[in-house]
């Protein structure tokens, strides 16, 4: 099933074809008038284009093409001046992978199973309209929404003269956000850095540990004071110190977070307002405690960019940050800006004049397990089993369970499209968090 919780994604050819891509193309047309569309680097995000396009064009769709752009571009291009914006992209995933990733004029993500399975309906393209695919001139539908991006975070972050380390993955943010951070940052060390849709260095991902040693040694081999590491589609970022240490989601989400209540307080505090920070339940218990700290008013959400965002513009929270490293802003419009997350990060080194090593070691006060993934066969029955188990501890139902005790908790979550549970778990100290670990891995493994 190539319909997922969040977007559509698929193997190109085996999965994803030209047929689906104009089948989807025109059942979306019939929805929706006025559409941008861009693609990210990957061989069969540009070879769908076309397609999907020439579907949206058939149901009477007004369509600009944005070209090959990360993910946050599609969603600042689409914001108050598209009905809908669609960027091709299978994000992190191998370079065998395509899809598609869907915004509303708000920047809120449309639902594939919710809101497009519904009305796709299923269309086989003849040799003729073949051809009249083959034909389209995507520069006749071109539209340029890189030079607003590019003027709009040269003009709202600081130039640097710290020694960064970037490694782009070979993906998509090898192009604009490239050429952005070569004026913030003169003192860099570019890596992956052209776009190449096979991959060729590793797979995007900013989360696997066989992903992250081009950079780690990047940042080891030139003595920088950071490492920083795109996904395939930009809208995660992953942090390096200037150790080659991996900082994780949630540390990040603390630090960026008290950089943004110190900038923003101020006017708050004078109406008698707190500044609303959105974090996903699997973060530290770090993250609440630092954001009341400096003054903020700390709301856990499930997991998700479609529930965070629409949280975020429900309760108008100035920022949101999860354990996989996205990081949104409601100065961009509720949705993922790693540059301005690398900005807000930077100023954290600046002002606390401290090596990001130190600066982070502050906050990492307890002991978290990091995701771990158990296969199973009955989710369901596990969770109940498990519920039964902690039934004296405090638990709660926003996304799979969380279970709080003495001195630790845990969240444990179904996958959506795998027979997994995911587990991340925290205690107060290494040796119990080793304990609780393989206490819940008994429970699951005996079923």
């Amino acid at each position: 099933m190539v319909f997922k919780a969040y977007d559509i994604r698929g193997v190109f050819k085996e999965q994803i074809d030209e047929n689906f891509a104009y089948s989807l193309g025109k059942s979306i047309g019939k929805q929706y008038n006025n559409i941008l569309v861009g693609n990210d680097v990957r061989i069969g995000s540009k070879e769908l284009t076309k397609p999907f396009i020439y579907g949206l064009l058939k149901s009477g769709a007004k369509v600009s093409y944005a070209g090959t752009i990360s993910t946050p571009l599609i969603y600042f291009g689409t914001k108050d001046n598209y009905d809908l914006g669609v960027i091709l992209t299978a994000s992190h995933n191998p370079p065998e992978y395509t899809g598609f990733k869907m915004c509303d004029k708000k920047a809120i993500p449309i639902s594939p199973i919710d809101e497009i399975k519904p009305i796709f309906e299923e269309y086989k393209l003849n040799e003729t309209q073949k051809k009249e695919i083959e034909e389209i001139d995507l520069d006749k539908l071109k539209v340029d929404i890189i030079t607003d991006y590019k003027r709009f975070f040269l003009n709202r972050c600081a130039s640097w003269d710290i020694k960064i380390a970037v490694d782009f993955a070979n993906g998509s943010t090898s192009l604009a956000e490239k050429d952005i951070l070569e004026k913030l940052v003169p003192n860099h060390v570019f890596i992956n850095d052209y776009p190449d849709g096979t991959f060729p260095a590793h797979q995007p991902d900013t989360l696997k540990k066989s992903c992250l040693v081009d950079i780690i040694n990047a940042v080891k081999e030139n003595n920088c004071d950071m490492g920083v590491i795109f996904d395939g589609d930009g809208d995660r970022i992953g942090i390096i110190d200037e150790k080659g240490n991996v900082l994780q989601g949630d540390i990040l989400t603390a630090l960026i977070a008290i950089e943004i209540l110190k900038e923003k307080n101020k006017d708050k505090e004078s109406k008698g307002e707190k500044i609303k920070i959105v974090y996903d339940l699997r973060c530290s218990k770090i993250v609440p405690e630092i954001i009341e700290k400096y003054g903020g008013a700390p709301i856990k959400t499930r997991v998700g960019h479609y529930f965070i965002k629409k949280l975020m513009h429900e309760v108008d929270a100035e920022f949101a940050g999860e354990l996989s490293n996205h990081f949104y802003f409601k100065e961009v419009g509720y949705f993922e800006s790693p540059l301005l997350a690398l900005n807000y990060i930077l100023c954290a080194v600046r002002d606390m004049k401290k090596p990001l090593s130190e600066l982070s070691k502050e906050y990492k006060k307890y002991f978290h397990s990091g995701e771990i993934n158990f296969k199973v066969k009955d989710q369901k029955l596990i969770m109940e089993k498990l519920k039964a188990k902690y039934s004296k501890c405090k638990i709660e139902e926003i996304d799979g369970i969380s279970i709080y005790c003495d001195n630790w908790w845990f969240n444990i979550r179904a996958s959506n499209t795998e027979p997994l549970l995911r587990l991340n778990l925290e205690a107060n100290t290494e040796e119990l968090m080793h304990e609780k670990i393989e206490e819940i891995r008994n429970i699951i493994e005996e079923l």
